[in-house]
């Protein structure tokens, strides 16, 4: 996404970070991907993200007469904590150059595909919050605050490639960046959510804490503690009671189950919620 392209999907980026309100932390242009850090504050992600890609979809295939997707699959969004997490995801945004070997460390401002780049500039565009970036990390808004940034950016490249695979697991995966006290938190918040379509393990995550709802109340409700989880029959009526719920409410697996209210092998869940002597 180079060259004249690249500099289309930045018009549209810039466009829909107006039209939508959100701030835009930071971003970079790759050959065949891109990378946004952006806070939403009206809660519209996904329809920000479906007027970017159609619409530069449309211009882009009206440009170059063709016909077809422009992207592959859908985009990957991450929440991220702030502060320190934020602040380390714009520095790996910002390297990103680098390490692919495009630039080195001393031109990355030379790299106009990139807010790095817009960031020396007198007038940002529209969206573009250098102010937040430069206060995650105590430095003033001004020429001298992006001096200092850059000396931080220089000290924080890392050459080793195990080292940059470990920085690519950690940024570009998960469904979260931050403390595993704030996931938690968010996981059970989230929970709460019913018109996000969540997946994967992120689905798994977020929709165990509705899950462990059910399991405690259920559990309060029979007077069971976590002790009789461990000492009571694998196929003890009130687990298979919990399970039946389980199954008619949620999502949740056999597996997870069975490891919860330590009910013996997972196969063996389905059989007594279905077996008729175990109805109370």
């Amino acid at each position: 996404m180079l060259g004249r392209s690249g500099e289309a999907f930045e018009k549209c980026l810039f466009e829909v970070v107006e039209r939508c309100g959100w701030r835009l932390f930071a971003y970079v242009l790759m050959s065949n991907h891109y990378h946004l850090a952006i806070e939403t504050p009206e809660a519209n992600l996904v329809v920000g993200m479906q007027w970017l890609q159609s619409t530069f979809a449309i211009r882009f295939n009206r440009f170059r007469n063709e016909r077809g997707h422009v992207f592959q699959g859908r985009y990957k969004a991450i929440l991220v904590e702030e502060n320190r997490p934020l602040s380390g995801l714009i520095d790996y945004i910002h390297l990103n150059p680098v390490r692919a070997g495009l630039c080195d460390i001393k031109t990355l401002k030379n790299y106009r595909l990139s807010s790095y780049a817009k960031y020396w500039d007198r007038h940002s565009p529209v969206g573009l919050d250098r102010k937040t970036v430069l206060s995650l990390h105590d430095l003033p808004d001004n020429l001298a605050g992006m001096r200092k940034y850059a000396q931080l950016l220089e000290m924080r490249e890392e050459g080793d490639p195990e080292a940059r695979a470990k920085l690519e697991r950690k940024y570009c995966h998960g469904w979260f960046l931050g403390s595993s006290q704030a996931r938690k938190a968010l996981a059970k918040e989230l929970a709460t959510d019913t018109e996000t379509e969540w997946e994967g393990k992120t689905f798994r995550e977020i929709a165990s804490v509705q899950w462990e709802r059910i399991v405690q109340e259920e559990m309060a409700s029979l007077e069971k503690n976590e002790e009789m989880v461990l000492s009571d029959r694998k196929g003890a009526h009130w687990k298979v009671e919990i399970a039946r719920r389980l199954r008619k409410e949620t999502t949740a697996s056999n597996p997870w189950i069975a490891q919860r209210l330590n009910m013996g092998h997972p196969s063996r869940v389905s059989n007594l919620i279905n077996d008729k002597t175990f109805k109370l």
